[in-house]
């Protein structure tokens, strides 16, 4: 398991995205995978340090990362991992599982603005889960990798 805790946030959306693709965990998935789990992890990174925070408070953003191996239950099938991905942000609640999915039967040029990253997230990921703890936004990711 790999955890990270970033603080400041702003300006800091490169070296961050980069540190989790590099993770032990990540690093050697397939490179279908690691886009997968690019646009994923951008997508979350970027909203918590564009609107986690009010505009004066640089806050912080943890990521913890679990590579957990799955048993096939006839032992023949190909064995498959499970990649777990925990963001942590101390900002403002904000579950993006409620924001009103979009419209993407309209031309661009005609969409409301916002809402298509999470739910491109999660058209991607096998699970999104979504918590308030303590004071804390989790978003909790999950993918199957070979």
């Amino acid at each position: 398991m790999s955890h990270y805790h970033f603080q400041p946030i702003q300006g800091q959306g490169r070296r961050i995205l980069d540190t989790v693709l590099d993770s032990p965990e990540i690093a050697n998935c397939t490179l279908k995978e690691r886009l997968t789990f690019r646009l994923a992890c951008e997508e979350i990174i970027m909203n918590v340090i564009f609107y986690a925070y009010p505009k004066d408070v640089d806050g912080f953003l943890d990521v913890d990362i679990q590579k957990i191996p799955e048993v096939a239950a006839d032992n023949a099938a190909a064995p498959r991992t499970r990649i777990i991905i925990r963001f942590t942000d101390g900002g403002i609640p904000f579950n993006p599982l409620e924001h009103k999915k979009p419209d993407t039967l309209l031309a661009w040029q005609l969409r409301d603005i916002g809402g298509l990253g999470i739910f491109l997230v999660i058209k991607k990921m096998d699970d999104v889960r979504y918590d308030f703890v303590d004071g804390k936004n989790i978003l909790t990711i999950e993918k199957a990798v070979q």
